[in-house]
């Protein structure tokens, strides 16, 4: 399998991260700056974490 447009990798780690985000926000109880800038940096990284993943398991 080729590897993706990067065009096409951005919008899926977009798409991860703005679904993370709303997912945090939804759970935190307080909405203050600092969390939602921590809400953001972990929904980061749990997007790019998600789109490796499903990238190496579609390789198979």
């Amino acid at each position: 399998m080729r590897m993706g447009r990067p065009a096409a990798v951005a919008a899926e780690v977009l798409a991860w991260q703005v679904a993370l985000s709303a997912l945090w926000l939804v759970l935190i109880s307080t909405v203050e700056p600092l969390e939602v800038y921590v809400g953001l940096g972990c929904a980061l990284v749990g997007a790019v974490a998600a789109v490796a993943a499903r990238r190496a398991v579609g390789r198979r």
